[in-house]
């Protein structure tokens, strides 16, 4: 098929939409986590190598769309996300240098204070309010499990992590330094999860990553690999060879960072869900006791 031909085609369209769907989730992918950051008061969580490699992998890929001579679109989001990325990091320097991590909020300790042990006798120990908000609980738990459904339904059809803009890289670049500086930003990129799964696993706990922070760059990942395969540029190339062999290190580690964000689902929803819960379940109790401490009645005005 030509690049002619193809215009006629589904195929523009198809591309077209992941490509807006790309570029939506990857300009709001980092939002989820400055939020989570800002509400938890730590950075527990989080890992510092994980943020470093993203910074590192913003500053490489920045460069070489520049040196490669991509797109301006590309060349403005490579650093519209090394701008978001500063920002987590200065939340990280707030938070956990400056007042290292002091200022958690109640269940985004360390360690949550309610074990499984005495999960039961916290719950049923205490009045019918209570109780309710124990099955209130077990209802978020069962709405978070249900959340996890769109993810394998996005599997089955992607944060980042992060992957290059939603555009096509251009196939007549000849820069040895800029092919070289995208594979970095692409090795960046994807070795950015290793440190953050690694954390996840000593810690036992997914607390203080955003899920929707993966879930958004698993679906930006996604819709960008079906937005270079579907375009009229592949398509219609001449020479697919060296289209793919240009843009094949963004496409490459946007493939294998979906790889890995399944690990951190699996993280999340199945292996360290108890402890979620039991977070959730001290957050409510918090609150629960502040609202009894507080008094039900005012006294009269005269």
């Amino acid at each position: 098929m030509t690049e002619m031909s193809c215009q006629g085609s589904i195929w523009p369209i198809i591309s077209s939409i992941s490509g807006s769907v790309s570029f939506f989730s990857s300009f709001i992918s980092l939002f989820p986590q400055i939020i989570e950051t800002f509400r938890d008061k730590t950075v527990e969580g989080l890992s510092p190598y994980f943020l470093l490699a993203w910074v590192a992998g913003d500053i490489t890929t920045l460069s070489g769309a520049i040196l490669t001579k991509q797109l301006l679109f590309q060349v403005v989001m490579a650093a519209y996300f090394l701008a978001n990325d500063l920002f987590v990091c200065g939340q990280y320097y707030y938070y956990g240098i400056l007042y290292q991590n002091r200022l958690a909020t109640t269940g985004h300790e360390s360690k949550p204070r309610i074990t499984e042990e005495n999960e039961m006798g916290a719950t049923s120990g205490r009045s019918t309010k209570n109780s309710a908000i124990a099955s209130a609980l077990a209802v978020a738990s069962t709405i978070g499990t249900a959340e996890a459904l769109p993810v394998k339904t996005m599997i089955a059809s992607i944060i980042y992590n992060k992957t290059a803009p939603a555009t096509p890289p251009d196939n007549g670049s000849d820069s040895d330094v800029g092919r070289a500086l995208s594979w970095a930003g692409a090795v960046f990129y994807v070795g950015a999860r290793i440190p953050q799964l690694w954390k996840n696993y000593k810690r036992k706990s997914t607390d203080g990553i955003a899920p929707f922070l993966f879930i958004t760059t698993l679906l930006c990942n996604l819709t960008y690999d079906l937005n270079i395969l579907t375009s009229c540029e592949f398509i219609g190339s001449t020479d697919r060879k060296a289209f793919i062999s240009n843009a094949l290190p963004f496409l490459l580690g946007a493939s294998i960072t979906i790889l890995l964000d399944m690990i951190y689902f699996y993280q999340h929803y199945v292996l360290y869900a108890s402890d979620m819960r039991l977070r959730a379940l001290e957050c409510e109790q918090a609150q629960s006791e502040v609202a009894e401490t507080s008094p039900l009645l005012h006294p009269q005005q005269h």
